[in-house]
Order: C-alpha cells, then sequence, then structure tokens
C-alpha cells in the first residue's frame, strides 16, 4: 500500500470516529446548505459562524430566496462576519443559478467554477460532499496537515504552492469510495487534533509516518510567504442626531465596507466637536484603521443626509464596529 493510500485510510478513520456533528452535515447533504456553509465559514471559525449560517438559512431557505432577497437584508445579517465581498458573491452566484441553471446548483467540479463567488476550495467541497466527486479540496487546514505530514516547505501561498498541495490533495483522495468524508475528514483533523498552534502530536493515529513531528519540524511547517507591511489609517465618523434619528450613508460598491452603512465621513478631526468615545482600533486583513466618532451638528456637512431610528438601522448592513457603536452609544435626546 502507497502512502497516499495509508494517509487517505487514516483520515477516513479519524472522521468517523471524530467528525462534529454540524447542522449542514447531512446523510443525503443539500448542495445550497453545504455551499452556504462553506461560503460562511470562509476566514471564520465554525462555532462563530455556525449561528450565522443558522439565521441566515432561516432567512433564506433555498436558492431563490437568496436570489430575490434585497441586498440591505442580506448584509443585515450578515453584519459581524466580515469579508462582505462574500455576501455579494453569494447573492450574485445564487441569481446566476436561477437563471442558468433551473435553480439548481451544477453537479460538478468544473461546472460549479462558472458561477460567481465559487473558487477551487468551495467546488472541490459542494462536488465531493454532495455528489460524491473524487477531487480533494485545499484550505487553511489541509496546507498544514498534507505540509507536516509528508514535509513540505514549499510556500503554501505562492503560485508554485498552491499548484503542487493541489495536485497532493488530488493524490491522497484517489481510491476512496467516499470523497466526501476523506475531504471533510483532512478539514476536520487539522481543525480539531494538527491546529495551528500546540497541535496533539502526542495523540496523533500518524503520528509515525508524521514527516513534521519525526524531524522536529512541527512549528516551522506550513511555510507561508511573508505579508506586505500592514498600512494604517485613520476614519472620523460624525454621528448626527435629529428627532430621535440619525444620519447614515451608504458606502459605493467599491473599496472596503463596499454598499455597507456607516456615519458620514469628516475629512479630519473637527474644529467643532465632541469625541463621543475614546478612538478605537479596528483590524482589517492588511489596514489598521483608528475609527473616531464625532457628535456635530449638521450645519457641518454638506452632503444630504437621510436619518434613522436605531430600530430602522438593525436592518441595514453594517460594518461590525459601526453596528456595535450603534448598540452600545447611540441614546436618543
Amino acid at each position: 500500500m502507497n502512502t497516499f493510500n495509508t494517509f487517505r485510510i487514516n483520515i477516513e478513520e479519524y472522521y468517523t470516529g471524530h467528525k462534529r456533528k454540524l447542522p449542514w452535515r447531512k446523510d443525503k447533504p443539500v448542495a445550497y446548505e453545504v455551499w452556504l456553509s462553506e461560503i460562511i465559514m470562509q476566514q471564520t471559525r465554525v462555532a462563530q459562524g455556525t449561528p450565522y449560517y443558522e439565521k441566515i438559512l432561516a432567512a433564506f431557505p433555498n436558492v431563490e430566496t437568496l436570489a430575490s432577497a434585497p441586498e440591505d437584508e442580506l448584509l443585515a445579517l450578515w453584519t459581524g462576519l466580515g469579508y462582505y465581498n462574500r455576501a455579494r458573491n453569494l447573492q450574485k452566484g445564487a441569481r446566476q443559478i436561477v437563471q442558468e441553471h433551473d435553480s439548481k446548483l451544477p453537479s460538478t467540479y468544473k461546472e460549479l467554477l462558472t458561477i460567481a463567488g465559487i473558487g477551487p476550495y468551495t467546488a472541490a467541497a459542494i462536488a465531493s460532499i454532495c455528489f460524491n466527486e473524487v477531487i480533494g479540496v485545499v484550505d487553511g487546514n489541509v496546507y498544514r496537515v498534507l505540509s507536516r505530514y509528508f514535509g513540505i516547505d514549499t510556500p503554501t501561498n505562492s503560485s508554485k504552492g498552491i499548484k503542487l498541495f493541489q495536485e497532493m490533495a488530488n493524490e491522497c483522495i484517489k481510491g476512496t469510495s467516499s470523497p466526501a468524508n476523506y475531504n471533510q475528514g483532512i478539514m476536520e483533523f487539522g481543525a480539531l487534533h494538527c491546529t495551528p498552534k500546540k497541535p496533539a502530536c502526542l495523540r496523533c493515529p500518524i503520528i509515525s509516518e508524521c514527516s513534521a513531528f519525526q524531524n522536529g519540524q512541527t512549528s516551522e511547517l506550513p511555510v507561508k510567504l511573508k505579508k506586505s507591511k500592514r498600512n494604517a489609517k485613520d476614519f472620523h465618523f460624525a454621528v448626527v442626531q435629529t428627532a430621535g434619528k440619525w444620519a447614515l450613508r451608504k458606502r459605493d460598491t467599491k473599496g472596503i465596507w463596499a454598499g455597507l452603512y456607516e456615519f458620514p465621513q469628516l475629512s479630519s478631526r473637527p474644529a467643532h466637536g465632541h469625541l463621543l468615545q475614546d478612538p478605537i482600533v479596528h483590524k482589517l486583513t492588511h489596514l489598521d484603521l483608528t475609527c473616531h466618532f464625532w457628535e456635530v451638528p449638521q450645519d457641518l456637512l454638506s452632503e444630504p443626509l437621510i436619518f434613522y431610528s436605531k430600530e430602522e438601522m438593525t436592518m441595514l448592513g453594517m460594518p461590525i464596529i459601526i453596528a456595535n457603536f450603534v448598540e452600545n452609544k447611540l441614546k436618543p435626546t
């Protein structure tokens, strides 16, 4: 038995004994639900993402309701998850599926890649879990497990690494009778056992074959190319109230927080204004935002203003830092 087969069998056995009960894991998986879960769980821990999955599925139980929903309604439910383009692309994909595929998700990896917002990882997950296609998934967990087990030091975020790890994932899954179990198994193994920090090596069922453990490289693998230097920026928000309502503006469709609602922005610290709380640093992927909230008179702003009550604001998609400020600091006078 070759090394890839041994690895695959061990992973499938691990999954059989350790798989978590998750709402989208069913004996007969529903492709729409698996797709929704995969999009939500990108860049998100399962514990954090599951409540979002449940409330979004309750609001939009099928691809048709998601496709026809107002964008603001979806973004309001998404508030707090971040990476809001995921939500916009999810809805764009839903509309494409309704229009071009009779409201049914395509059943093959190749066809799934034609849907807006579905990349190689998500296409492989849906195709294998829902339609039994033999194709390997590659996410952060899979990179880590394969890198450590096989002792691969090629950077996972390099073009060479992306190609290499996909080829290895495809090689490992060959011969399986259950692509769903193998793919979910390796992701589960990485999430619960072969973790980024303090992996449970001494309780690992494949420790004797793990290159990283045998060579003392567990903390060194996987390798990633260093990211570019982080940038910093200040945002000054104008908090304007009248008759128990506050002014908000909807951002355009480009840049961070595209399409979300926020308080009007000032170009700099206002000459006349009251700081409503200490500045808050909000960390994005490559950017540190320092956000200042200023109570200012309405005539300080030249743009047309639309006012919303606190209750109306809960129906709008907002960056989490704005949503938290609304919930905790806004009180009508």
